[in-house]
């Protein structure tokens, strides 16, 4: 960064340096050769054009890498606008006292700033740093604008995928739902309920089957809901695994009640869950069980989903071998937080395989709806 700096200031300099030389030396000569025999005012005329882009533009021109670069560095949001206004006017000033000085050094006993070295040096400075901060200003102002425009395209495009990973995630839970094997799990289930006479808790189980498909084909398009939204949106689910399972699931949810308002992505905990209990619960003859575990940690929410199953395979790898539902949590959670949040898979020391999110603690519920059904 800092032979970054040293060479922008380098670039700076030497733009400086050129202009004083084109502006002396070399263009006087040339106009007065091209202009030879010509009306005075033709004279006066290509000079009143070449003065200022050689005094001012061109330096400028060289300048610019330097503020742009400076600005990427220290943007208004990392720095405040004051310290990012005062920055750049001490920038302004310094380039406008270079030019002043190089300027002396080329024209030490005349020039257009007329008197002793100490006044010439004031008045010069007025000069340039009054016409330089103008073009300072047009060129922070068109940064700016470029940048907020290009925030603004790739947040647009940032919600565009987040509609479409939400859409992604909706057809997966109702393809999950819909699976062949879960329906007749399900009525499997219920049949055998109903041959016992078990009436009620057969009728809770078409209940609880039939309100978790008409919720998962009725969501609307919220992205975030709170944790107690989330919660209830599972419980069908988990109701219906519970009952086909009875002895083999055991399930426990350790909610810190205090965490029921902070926001979350919706649909976040259903991959989870599912997965849990697809490569857990269902690979044991005996009892499994699952817990899902969600609390805050100063000033990030942990949720925790682990299952005491068979564990991960040695060689598995969750950037290669992760499935679609995991692959979309992960994805979601990018377009979300950015690199703010932890999504890990793996296996615990306790015999357990526990999917971990960590993401930024809020209870900001703007854009956000609860449940109802």
């Amino acid at each position: 960064m800092k032979k970054n700096i040293f060479f922008l200031i380098g670039l700076s300099l030497a733009g400086i340096v050129l202009s004083n030389v084109l502006a002396i030396h070399i263009l006087p000569k040339i106009l007065k050769s091209t202009a030879a025999g010509s009306p005075d005012y033709w004279l006066y005329t290509i000079s009143a054009i070449v003065y200022p882009i050689t005094n001012f533009i061109l330096p400028f021109a060289a300048l610019m890498p330097l503020i742009l670069f400076v600005q990427r560095q220290h943007s208004m949001a990392k720095i405040g606008r004051v310290r990012f206004t005062a920055l750049h006017f001490g920038i302004c000033f310094l380039f406008s006292l270079a030019q002043i000085v190089i300027h002396m050094f080329f024209e030490p006993d005349k020039g257009y700033y007329y008197g002793d070295a100490l006044f010439r040096l004031v008045l010069g400075e007025i000069d340039y740093f009054t016409t330089n901060l103008i073009f300072y200003i047009g060129v922070i102002a068109a940064s700016l604008a470029l940048m907020y425009f290009r925030q603004l395209r790739q947040k647009e495009i940032n919600e565009a995928r987040l509609a479409e990973t939400l859409a992604n995630a909706r057809l997966s839970s109702l393809k999950m739902k819909l699976q062949p094997h879960f329906i007749f799990n399900a009525l499997q289930s219920i049949n055998v309920l109903m041959l016992d006479k078990q009436i009620e808790p057969a009728s809770e189980m078409i209940s609880r089957l039939g309100r978790l498909l008409r919720h998962s084909i009725d969501m609307d398009d919220t992205q975030m809901v709170t944790v107690e939204s989330e919660l209830a949106t599972v419980q069908d689910y988990l109701a219906i695994e519970e009952i086909r399972f009875k002895d083999r699931l055991l399930l426990e949810k350790p909610i810190d009640p205090g965490v029921q308002k902070a926001v979350i992505p919706g649909l976040i905990l259903q991959p989870l869950i599912e997965n849990a209990i697809k490569h857990g619960i269902a690979q044991r003859m005996e009892p499994g069980r699952i817990q899902i575990r969600i609390q805050r940690e100063k000033n990030m929410l942990k949720i925790v989903v682990t299952n005491d199953g068979p564990g991960l395979p040695p060689n598995w790898n969750q950037e290669e071998h992760a499935g679609f539902g995991l692959q979309a949590t992960k994805r979601r959670l990018e377009l979300i937080y950015g690199q703010d949040f932890v999504f890990t898979v793996r296996n615990t020391g306790e015999g357990f395989v526990s999917s971990e999110i960590n993401v930024p603690y809020s209870e900001e519920i703007l854009n956000c709806r609860e449940r109802g059904d």
